[in-house]
């Protein structure tokens, strides 16, 4: 259908449906639960300062009269949050994390923590009342940040797994499966299927993209993501600018391959600009991660000891053959190791060939590696122990011994570790990863050429908060027990 032929005779302005998380009830539990929140933040922030300071002042026998003082600091939050648009992001993004926005969440409770002292100043100068403590302030708004982004994870989690977001895919079909990879690892969140950006094109699709109206009023969409579209023509940007009037909508960008969470978004005069994230790892940086690599892989030992033991145990009474299983990869600088794992199949030979014709860099690893064959060689625990991740306990050994990293890219086989592409081998410029990005994205449900763009996003755009993010986002994937084979 052409423009001409009556979307715009017929254009009237589309009223959005406000459902779920788009909810004014759920804006109103945000603000009441802010306010709760900072409450207990707060509360909480006068016990730790009982247990550093030395004034008299901020100890327990003072600590009714603190929190009476505390009046205003609930109030400030929520009022920062509210100029500082979280109420309105909140209602953005059905996938953010709390992790990555808590640095959001710290930038509004610092504000509100300046507006609760003008309140407070307010309220001593018209109304002697005992001005705000500047100390409990600073400390409230510590604990507040943590506070919230945890009760925001909650009451998000208990909201989408009630209402799931429907979502669909508007897409010419050469990166759905990748889209819907990554939609898949999120909780509450229902995908519907493509729709298609030409009239021929209706193998596997629920629609086409003239047909946005019915489809988001007959499956009820909350939420359209505009992957992969060759052309943008006037009538397909049409349809785009519709489509944002009836729900709310999420646009991949076209070099997403080589797009990371670094890549900044500015404007030349007012023309949109991606700016890619730099090139700045220095030895300093190096040294960072090496000691947060030593000083979790420590304490990740100590606390799983006798974890590892019971599965020691279990593998030697449940099959024939040694605990830990060793085999020969490339890490750093192409320099092999061994890694070590439980060992979680018997000891039969191994035969798991590709059918023929098939290219092993556009088919999931597990097709790749045979995966689907080994489900009978597993051990009676193996597949526990594969799907839970606890197969890679032994694998702190390798990260004291420098051979690996707590995250970084997936430590390849010699057999798979011939790139030609120089861009991809930049993998090698740093240690493999217990964990990664490839855990948290999808494991071997990716195909190698989807592993190596990842790979390529790590080395290229590494900080260590990320290394954080990876880490708090990999007890999910594991329990999920996505692409685990």
């Amino acid at each position: 259908m052409s423009i001409t032929d009556g979307p715009l005779a017929a254009y009237r302005p589309a009223l959005r449906r406000r459902r779920g998380l788009t909810s004014r009830r759920y804006t109103a539990v945000l603000v009441l639960g802010d306010y709760l929140a900072s409450a207990l933040g707060f509360f909480l922030g006068l016990l730790l300062l009982n247990l550093i300071t030395r004034n008299d002042f901020n100890r327990l026998d003072h600590l009714a009269v603190n929190i009476r003082h505390g009046f205003w600091f609930p109030l400030g939050i929520v009022v920062g949050m509210a100029i500082s648009s979280q109420y309105r992001l909140s209602r953005r993004s059905p996938t953010q994390n709390s992790f990555t926005e808590l640095k959001e969440y710290a930038m509004a409770t610092s504000f509100g923590g300046i507006i609760a002292m003008g309140f407070s100043y307010l309220a001593h100068r018209y109304g002697r009342v005992e001005i705000q403590v500047p100390t409990q302030i600073i400390v409230g708004v510590v604990m507040t940040s943590f506070v919230i982004a945890l009760y925001r994870s909650l009451l998000r989690a208990a909201v989408m797994s009630r209402r799931p977001v429907r979502i669909a895919v508007i897409d010419d079909g050469s990166t759905y499966q990748r889209i819907a990879t990554h939609l898949h690892l999120q909780r509450g969140i229902a995908l519907f299927g493509r729709i298609s950006l030409q009239p021929d094109d209706r193998l596997d699709t629920i629609g086409t993209i003239d047909e946005i109206e019915s489809l988001v009023a007959e499956h009820g969409l909350d939420r359209v993501i505009f992957g992969s579209i060759n052309e943008m023509s006037s009538e397909v940007a049409f349809w785009y600018r519709r489509t944002t009037q009836l729900v709310d909508t999420a646009l991949i960008p076209r070099m997403f391959e080589v797009i990371s969470w670094r890549s900044r978004l500015t404007d030349l005069s007012g023309l949109p600009l991606l700016e890619m994230a730099p090139r700045n790892v220095s030895r300093f940086d190096h040294f960072m991660k090496r000691t947060f690599d030593v000083v979790v892989a420590l304490i990740a030992l100590i606390v799983t000891i006798p974890l590892a033991l019971v599965i020691a145990v279990a593998i030697k009474l449940t099959s024939r053959g040694p605990v830990l299983f060793r085999q020969e990869r490339l890490g750093r600088h192409r320099k092999p190791f061994t890694i070590l794992k439980f060992r979680t199949m018997r000891l039969e030979s191994r035969d798991s060939p590709l059918p023929e014709g098939t290219s092993s860099a556009d088919v999931p690893l597990y097709v790749s590696r045979g995966k689907l064959h080994e489900s009978n060689r597993r051990t009676a625990i193996g597949g526990v122990l594969r799907r839970s991740g606890l197969d890679e306990i032994p694998q702190f050994l390798n990260v004291l011994f420098g051979s690996m990293s707590i995250v970084g890219p997936r430590p390849f086989i010699v057999s798979e570790s011939d790139i030609d592409d120089p861009h991809y081998a930049r993998r090698f410029d740093v240690r493999p990863g217990i964990t990664g990005l490839w855990q948290v994205s999808g494991r071997n449900d990716l195909t190698a050429e989807e592993l190596r763009q990842l790979d390529y996003l790590y080395v290229t755009a590494w900080a260590l908060w990320w290394d954080i993010k990876i880490c708090v986002d990999t007890p999910r994937a594991m329990l999920r027990g996505l692409g685990a084979y």
